[in-house]
C-alpha cells in the first residue's frame, strides 16, 4: 500500500493501536525527544505531541509526531512492502528483465511496465504544500531539540532538496538542519555527501534549496537510500510507491519540490560561506563535533492545510534511525548482490550505528573469496565508511553465531586484514583524523579444499601452515576455569566475562576519562599517559597468565556496562565498536588480539594522537523526571543514563 501522504499514515498507526496522542502541552526542547527515545527503546507506539510548545512558551498550531517508524514491522508496512526484499527484488527485475519469460507470457511484464511508468515524477501547477503561506519565521514551527548539549534545535526529518547546476537534475538528501533564527537555517551536509557535490559545483551566487518536511513516507525512504548516481530520488519514491511522484514549483526557488509534503522551507545558499554548526546528538550515540557548514536563508515557508511535522531522535541504540537502516540494509541486499554476485547476504547491526561492522556472507567457490567480497564492498556507496568487515558462513544477523564463528574460525595469525588510512564517515568520533581510519577485515569462514591451508592444495601448491582447530579437526582451544579465576582476581580488573572459550572482555575503571556526559574537549596529557600506561600493564598480565596462549580475544572496556545484566550484548557490541579505532586501539602479537575499548583521552604526546572526545548522548535528570507525569514504559537495562 502506498501512503499518499503523512496524514493516512498516521490514521493508519491509530487504526492499528500504533499512535500514542498526548494533548496536554509537551515542551519541543528536551521533553518531547525523551518521550519519543524512551518510546523507542522499549519496542513502544509512535506519537502524536497535539500541542507542542515551543520555546517562547506559545503552542505551535502544527502537531509534532515522532517514532513513525520505531519497529521492524512498522517500517515494513511504511514501505508498502510484503517482505524484507521485496523493493531490491523489483529493481533487479527491473534492471535484468528476463526477455524470454515475456516474450513466452507477455502479461509476466505487465508489473515492469507498471513499476516503470511509476518512475517519471508528474508535474502539477500547485501542491498542497503550498496551501498555506506561513510568516517567514522557522522558529514558529515545532521542531524539537533532542539533546541538553545540542547546539540547538535541529530538523531531524529534513528532505532536502538540491539542483545540479549543469544537468538540473534535483538530489533528495537528509542533511540535518539547525535552526539558527527566524530566516537561518544550518545544512549540515558532509563531504562525502550529493549536496555538497552540487555545492561545490554550483557558480558564484545563491543556490537555491529547499527543505520539505513530512509528505508521503517513501520521500524518507529515498532520501536516505544508497541510490546510484543516475537514479534520481523523486524517481525511487514513484518507484516505491507504485504511483509517480506528484511535484510542483516552488514558489520563491527554481526547483522543483514533493507537492503532497507538509511543510516546504524555501532559500538559497552560499555556499561560498559558512558558520559553526553543531554540536548534535547523533547516531552514533555521541554528540558530533563542531564544524563549518552553509546557511539556508530562507524565502518562503509554506504548508499543507492540516501539516504534521515528523521528527526522529538519534542517540545510543536501539533508536528509530536503526529500525529505517536496517530495513534499507535488508531491501538494497538483492541490489548488492546483483551488483556484487559473490555476496550472498549482509547484516548491518543498528548497534553499531551501522557504519562501524558489517557481517557479510560470501560465495566460497576459490580460496580466500571472502575477502575479496570485503574489499569489493568498501567501494559500494556509503559501505566505504565501514570500519569492521567480518566474512561468515553462518547467518549474518545471528550475533550468537558471530561469536561462535570468531571463536572457533579466526587463526590471528592469517585471518585478519588491516587497511590504513581508508574513507571514515565525519561523524566517526574514535578515528585519529576526522574523514580518515583504518579498516578492520576479519575472515571468519570455513577453509575450503583448495585452500592451501586445507592440507590438500591444489597440484604443485604448497601447504600453508594452520592450526587443525582453525581446518575445523579439532575443538578449538580456550582457557580453563581456573585461568579465568586468576585473571578476574587481578587487581586493575573490575569485571570479567568468557563471552566464548577464548573470548574475554574486562571492565577497567580509567582515572581522568572524559566525563561521559560531556567529553572532553582539550588534552590531558598526565591522564592519557596513567591510561596507556595502565592498560598496556594489563595486557602483559594477562598474557602472562595465560603462557599457554589459549586466549585469542582480549576486549577491554570501561566499568560503566553491566557485563551481567541485561542487554549487555547488544550494549558490548555498541560499546567495543564506537569507542575503538583501528589504526590505535587494535594489537595483534603472538597469535593473539588485543581490542581497546576504554574511552580516549585527548592527547597530542602518546603514539597517536586522540583528538577531542564527545560526550554520550543522555537525557537530563531534570527532563527525566518531567516525563513520569506520563504513562509510559520504563526504560530498559544497560543504558548509559
Amino acid at each position: 500500500m502506498a501512503w499518499r501522504n503523512m496524514t493516512r499514515w498516521l490514521a493508519h498507526l491509530e487504526k492499528e493501536g500504533e499512535l500514542l496522542r498526548i494533548t496536554e502541552p509537551v515542551d519541543v526542547e528536551l521533553e518531547a525527544g525523551a518521550i519519543a527515545d524512551r518510546l523507542v527503546k522499549s519496542g513502544g507506539s509512535a506519537v502524536l505531541f497535539e500541542k507542542p510548545r515551543l520555546p517562547n512558551g506559545e503552542i505551535s498550531e502544527i502537531p509534532l509526531a515522532m517514532n513513525l517508524f520505531g519497529s521492524h514491522d512498522r517500517t515494513l508496512r511504511a514501505l508498502g512492502a510484503a517482505h524484507d526484499t521485496e523493493i531490491g527484488d523489483r529493481l533487479v527485475a527491473l534492471m535484468k528483465p528476463d526477455i524470454g519469460q515475456i516474450l513466452r507470457k507477455p502479461w509476466t511484464g505487465l508489473p515492469l511496465l507498471r513499476d516503470a511508468m511509476s518512475m517519471p515524477p508528474k508535474k502539477v501547477r500547485k501542491g498542497s504544500c503550498q496551501r498555506i503561506r506561513m510568516d517567514t519565521d522557522v522558529t514558529q514551527l515545532p521542531i524539537p531539540k533532542t539533546w541538553p548539549m545540542d547546539g540547538g534545535r535541529y530538523i531531524t526529518l529534513p528532505l532536502v532538496v538540491t539542483k545540479d547546476p549543469s544537468s538540473g537534475e534535483h538530489n533528495l538528501g537528509m542533511y540535518r538542519s539547525q535552526i539558527f533564527g527566524p530566516k537561518e537555517v544550518g545544512l549540515h551536509w558532509q563531504i562525502h555527501k550529493h549536496g555538497a557535490d552540487h555545492a561545490d559545483a554550483w557558480p558564484d551566487g545563491k543556490m537555491p534549496i529547499a527543505i520539505c518536511i513530512g509528505g508521503p513516507p517513501e520521500l524518507i525512504f529515498s532520501a536516505i537510500s544508497p541510490l546510484p548516481d543516475n537514479l534520481e530520488e523523486y524517481m525511487f519514491a514513484g518507484f516505491l510507491a507504485k504511483r509517480r511522484l506528484r511535484i510542483t514549483k516552488a514558489l520563491t526557488q527554481n526547483l522543483m519540490v514533493p507537492a503532497d509534503a507538509d511543510i516546504v522551507i524555501e532559500g538559497w545558499v552560499d555556499a561560498s560561506k559558512t558558520r559553526t554548526e553543531g554540536p548534535f546528538g547523533d547516531h552514533f550515540g555521541f554528540y558530533s563535533l563542531t564544524g563549518q557548514y552553509p546557511v539556508l536563508n530562507v524565502t518562503a515557508i509554506t504548508r499543507r492545510k492540516n501539516a504534521v511535522l515528523p521528527a526522529t531522535i538519534v542517540g545510543q541504540p536501539p533508536m528509530e534511525d536503526g529500525y529505517l537502516g536496517e530495513a534499507i540494509g535488508k531491501q538494497f541486499r538483492p541490489i548488492l548482490s546483483f551488483q556484487h554476485r559473490d555476496v550472498l547476504d549482509l547484516h548491518l547491526p543498528l548497534e553499531t550505528g551501522f557504519h562501524n561492522l558489517a557481517i557479510v556472507k560470501s560465495k566460497q567457490r576459490y580460496p580466500r573469496q571472502a575477502r575479496k567480497t570485503c574489499l569489493g564492498l568498501l567501494g559500494a556507496g556509503q559501505m566505504m565508511f565501514l570500519k569492521i568487515l567480518v566474512a561468515t558462513d553462518e547467518d549474518p544477523s545471528d550475533l550468537d553465531a558471530l561469536l561462535d564463528v570468531l571463536n572457533d574460525r579466526v587463526d590471528p595469525n592469517s585471518d585478519l586484514t588491516i587497511l590504513d588510512g581508508m574513507v571514515s564517515d565525519s561523524l566517526e568520533p574514535a578515528s585519529t583524523y576526522e574523514n580518515v581510519h583504518s579498516k578492520l577485515i576479519i575472515d571468519a569462514t570455513t577453509i575450503i579444499p583448495s585452500d592451501p591451508r586445507s592440507g590438500n592444495p591444489v597440484e604443485g601448491s604448497p601447504i600453508e601452515e594452520c592450526p587443525p582447530w582453525r581446518r575445523g579437526e579439532e575443538e578449538a582451544p580456550g582457557i580453563n576455569d581456573s585461568l579465568l579465576d586468576e585473571i578476574s582476581k587481578l587487581e586493575l580488573i573490575e569485571d570479567c566475562l568468557l563471552l566464548r572459550n577464548s573470548m574475554l572482555v574486562v571492565t577497567v575503571d580509567i582515572e581522568g576519562r572524559p566525563n561521559l556526559r560531556t567529553g572532553l574537549q582539550w588534552p590531558n596529557e598526565e591522564a592519557a599517559a596513567a591510561q596507556r600506561d595502565k592498560i598496556s600493564q594489563l595486557r602483559n598480565l594477562i598474557w602472562q597468565l595465560d603462557s599457554q596462549k589459549q586466549l585469542r580475544w582480549l576486549f577491554v572496556t570501561d566499568n560503566d556496562l553491566d557485563l551481567h545484566g541485561k542487554g549487555a550484548n547488544r550494549r558490548l557490541l555498541w560499546q567495543l565498536t564506537s569507542r575503538f579505532a583501528v589504526e590505535r586501539d587494535f594489537i595483534i602479537e603472538d597469535g593473539r588480539i588485543f581490542w581497546d575499548a576504554t574511552t580516549p583521552i585527548p592527547s597530542n604526546e602518546g603514539p597517536s594522537t586522540v583528538r577531542r572526545w564527545p560526550g554520550i548522548t543522555m537525557h537530563d535528570p531534570e527532563t527525566l523526571e518531567s516525563i513520569e507525569r506520563f504513562d509510559l514504559p520504563p526504560w530498559p537495562n544497560n543504558l548509559v543514563m
